[in-house]
């Protein structure tokens, strides 16, 4: 172990906080980088750094978070339900995938999804719990969080969900957006 000096701090400050969006208890909410590192560096000897090659990533940005993801889904980072050997898509027994539904590997369906008939869940995308993604709707290589609606036809793609979103039919959200707990997204609207 080596002794940690204020210099190995990121500098600027991020302005991103270091908890993924919807922290279950805001009001605890740290920041590592201005809180947390120069209290322990206050006093010489508190604060000691260990060298690794273990996977390590900050997620305080969108793209973070959702590399983390497709880290875990690429098996570069094991954790549950990835960390075994089997490949493909892990869907949970209680999500109803309609016949004519497609689910490309990898993903990660969680309980009470339903993937109506002719909708697409691409590869690298996380659905929470208890969404629903209508007919024609397609999903790629985004994370959509619990109780979410994607209307018919609608395409959400390399975006995250907030929780109880709802996304009109024949919209679009892509190329890094970012909607907050219950967003709505009006039909035919482009994100």
């Amino acid at each position: 172990m080596s002794r940690a000096s204020s210099h190995a701090l990121k500098h600027p400050p991020v302005t991103a906080p270091s908890e993924p969006a919807g922290a279950p208890f805001p009001e605890l909410a740290v920041s590592i980088e201005r809180e947390t590192f120069p209290e322990l560096l206050r006093e010489p000897g508190r604060l000691f750094a260990f060298r690794s090659d273990a996977y390590w990533i900050d997620i305080g940005t969108p793209e973070k978070y959702m590399q983390v993801h497709r880290d875990i889904m690429a098996r570069r980072y094991h954790a549950a339900p990835f960390a075994s050997d089997r490949t493909g898509a892990c869907v949970s027994p209680s999500a109803r995938i309609e016949d004519g539904a497609i689910v490309e590997a990898p993903c990660f369906i969680d309980a009470d999804v339903v993937v109506k008939s002719g909708a697409r869940v691409g590869p690298d995308s996380v659905i929470g719990r208890h969404c629903h993604i209508e007919e024609h709707a397609c999903v790629e290589r985004s994370i959509v969080w619990a109780n979410t609606r994607i209307s018919q036809d609608a395409i959400v793609r390399n975006a995250i969900l907030g929780r109880h979103c709802h996304i009109g039919r024949n919209a679009l959200v892509e190329n890094g957006a970012v909607l907050g707990d219950k967003s709505v997204i009006t039909d035919y609207t482009r994100l």
